[in-house]
């Protein structure tokens, strides 16, 4: 293993990284101030339809509220007699008549004469209340625009009854031009105005009082289609230039909810206050972008001044601990060649004379098994004399040589050996394990331990996906003298060398356990 700064950090990757990191900072707040922007016009937006929806709501609850006259009339017959209604009646309409808003109120009785209180122009009222009685008389109520001249009124009319069936006619008139200076009072802080006109396009009422009674499609850029609402939105917006104000407006139309009409109402907001909040953030969040930017700059520069001194001398320690790691690796890997030739000196001759021993009485008893066992020592030394230059091979590679050896030793012992072996995972087979390794841990086993007809050896060996466990009961010899352990030693020395801690050995009760870490 070669420690570089290659492989951690160098200047040059420093550097990158670090353009790298002030590019994505950047583009990071650049994105984030977009964001904002957006958050914020939408938030402009949506307080903008609010602020539209409680004004619209403020004229309808003040439109509705001149209808609320029609509850006092009832409430009057319903506590009045035939005798005293009409007096009580005449009562009514002269507090009515003091207020400045309603205009030529009056009333009938059945068909009787039509009383009027404080009229403008008697005889030309009488033929339009005879008139709208004649066409409306089955009408139980209704209101509508009248034009008088250069005056507009909003005229209200409805019929009741009382418990002896008197028919009641109730009528009077609303001053719209007169309501203009009524509504500057209400909601006289909102930073919007607003004004309502009828289906016909007639103004009803304007902040600017010349525009009352003129057309709305004549004097504003107001179409026909934006009182033409989508089935899942109540109101359009545009943006327009106001004829009031004279500068570009955010308009919101929308019907207002008076009952019995058919009007519209407009709430209209200048651009320039309605992007004010939205300005000040790009222009906040465009300094913010700079400053970081400029602070970024300057502490990379000097952070990279900074470290160059602090690279150089990493540079030389990682060269120091390169040179120090190779030499313990020669160490290591001329440590367990040493190992491995001196474990090969040790199994060649014991394993050799003990295998022609077996060949020989296998010959004049079996010769089909004294072929297989020929062939089979041939292969075991062929892998025995060809070692692989870094002492490790494929988990495949490793088995097929142990079956061969596992064959040998039950052709020289029969049913003194119970070998088992378990794959749980095929994948694996091209993990690498050390040299011999098997090999070792078997024989290890059947070095140290009695094995009988009656009581057999039993070794398992399990395929894990990252391990091989080998597992032999114990039935160990005495007086075997001074173990050399060079079969362990040599596969600690290899796993170290490739950075394996996990290599153990060890005994329980019953059992003696090795457990072989895979090598990728």
């Amino acid at each position: 293993m070669k420690f570089t700064l290659r492989n951690s950090l160098t200047r040059r990757n420093f550097f990158v990284l670090g353009i790298i990191f002030v590019v994505l900072t950047l583009f990071s707040i650049y994105i984030l101030s977009n964001y904002i922007t957006q958050i914020s016009e939408k938030s402009n937006s949506t307080n903008e339809l609010r602020s539209s929806i409680k004004k619209q709501e403020v004229l309808a609850q003040e439109f509705s509220r001149f209808l609320e006259i029609e509850k006092e009339i009832k409430q009057i017959i319903k506590i009045s007699t035939p005798h005293n209604l009409s007096n009580n009646l005449k009562v009514l309409s002269t507090i009515h008549a003091t207020q400045n808003l309603v205009k030529n109120n009056w009333f009938q009785i059945n068909n009787g004469k039509i009383e009027f209180k404080t009229p403008t122009n008697t005889s030309n009222l009488t033929a339009d209340i005879n008139d709208l009685i004649t066409k409306n008389g089955n009408k139980n109520k209704l209101n509508f625009i009248v034009k008088d001249g250069k005056s507009i009124f909003w005229r209200i009319y409805f019929k009741s009854h009382t418990v002896n069936g008197t028919v009641v006619r109730y009528g009077y008139d609303i001053d719209l031009k007169s309501l203009r200076f009524y509504f500057s009072t209400v909601d006289q802080w909102a930073e919007n105005y607003a004004f309502v006109f009828d289906q016909d396009g007639t103004i009803l009422y304007h902040p600017e009082i010349i525009l009352i009674n003129q057309n709305i499609f004549k004097v504003t850029d107001i179409i026909p289609s934006d009182t033409i609402f989508a089935p899942k939105k109540d109101f359009t917006k545009r943006i327009a230039l106001s004829e009031y104000l004279k500068l570009d407006i955010v308009r919101y139309t929308k019907r207002l909810k008076v009952e019995g009409t058919n009007w519209y109402v407009s709430v209209n907001f200048p651009e320039n206050i309605s992007n004010e909040d939205v300005d000040d953030i790009k222009k906040y969040a465009s300094l913010i972008y700079l400053v970081t930017t400029a602070i970024l700059i300057i502490f990379f520069y000097l952070f990279t001044l900074f470290t160059r001194k602090n690279f150089q001398e990493k540079e030389a320690l990682s060269l120091e601990k390169n040179r120090l790691l190779l030499e313990n690796e020669k160490v290591n890997k001329e440590k367990a060649l040493i190992q491995l030739h001196q474990l090969k000196e040790q199994i060649n001759p014991h394993f050799l004379f003990n295998s022609l021993n077996s060949l020989y009485m296998l010959i004049e008893s079996n010769t089909g098994v004294a072929r297989k066992f020929t062939l089979n020592l041939s292969k075991i030394y062929r892998y025995l004399i060809n070692p692989p230059e870094q002492n490790i091979v494929t988990l495949k590679e490793e088995l097929l040589f142990i079956e061969k050896y596992i064959f040998l030793q039950q052709t020289r012992f029969k049913e003194e050996f119970d070998f088992a072996i378990t794959i749980e995972d095929n994948s694996v087979l091209s993990k690498k394990v050390p040299y011999l390794a098997f090999q070792i841990v078997i024989e290890n086993a059947i070095k140290h331990n009695i094995a009988s007809d009656e009581n057999p050896l039993k070794i398992t060996i399990i395929i894990q996906e990252n391990k091989v466990v080998i597992t032999n009961n114990l039935n160990e010899k005495q007086n075997l003298g001074i173990e050399s352990k060079f079969g362990h030693k040599y596969l600690k020395s290899i796993y170290n060398y490739y950075s394996k801690a996990d290599f153990e050995a060890f005994k329980t009760d019953e059992f003696f356990v090795c457990i072989l870490p895979l090598i990728e």
